[in-house]
């Protein structure tokens, strides 16, 4: 029986991954490397020590894109708006009586303004952020890190994300893991040939579907 629900934040419940998208753009341009957005997509959903060895071999040269980056999104977060049913899918999980926890490849600053972003502080029990763990998604750290947080065995969670790496993270965590599409890096196909056990539109979709029941 499910008793924590552990959800991804950015391109889950927040718009904010073509924000990401943006940033690293700009980041890699500013080391000399010029990556089509449609590739940086593709990533986005790792931390940055996993998105970065993607395109950057040097260290010098990744710990400034890396600087840059986060300058850069400082800039564009505020324009990451709660995406359709977020609000709705937190408030109803907790009325319901379960555990909500939020677990993500983000630092802890940019999950502190996803709480406001999503009105969440009163529905949330724990936060997991990059700073937590040694290693981001899609290794599995971030949502093991979650079920000690939420003191529940891998069968008594589930996972909502939007991405391969979460679908990949979640799963080697020994989690079932649902997903949505708003982050729009990947198809329903991609994510379920993955493991994703369902996949819905947004959290509205989610929501009505009766989420988490059946899992």
């Amino acid at each position: 029986m499910v008793q924590a629900v552990i959800l991804d934040v950015d391109g889950t419940l927040v718009d904010t991954n073509y924000q990401h998208v943006e940033a690293w753009a700009r980041a890699l341009h500013e080391v000399g490397l010029t990556v089509p957005r449609a590739a940086i997509h593709r990533q986005v959903g790792k931390g940055a020590d996993q998105f970065l060895p993607t395109f950057v071999q040097d260290p010098a040269l990744a710990r400034r894109a890396d600087e840059v980056h986060a300058r850069v999104y400082a800039e564009l977060r505020a324009h990451g708006y709660a995406l359709p049913g977020a609000r709705e899918l937190l408030a109803a999980l907790a009325g319901q009586g379960y555990r909500v926890y939020l677990a993500s490849s983000a630092k802890p600053e940019e999950l502190e303004d996803s709480l406001e972003t999503l009105a969440a502080r009163d529905h949330v029990a724990g936060i997991v952020s990059s700073s937590d763990v040694a290693r981001s998604k899609p290794a599995p750290d971030v949502f093991r890190r979650a079920l000690e947080v939420a003191r529940v065995a891998a069968d008594q969670a589930v996972v909502l994300g939007d991405t391969l790496w979460d679908v990949l993270a979640a799963r080697a965590a020994g989690l079932r893991v649902v997903c949505v599409l708003t982050g729009g890096g990947y198809t329903a196909e991609e994510l379920r040939q993955a493991g994703a056990a369902a996949v819905h539109d947004d959290c509205a979709a989610l929501l009505a579907s009766g989420f988490p029941r059946g899992f």
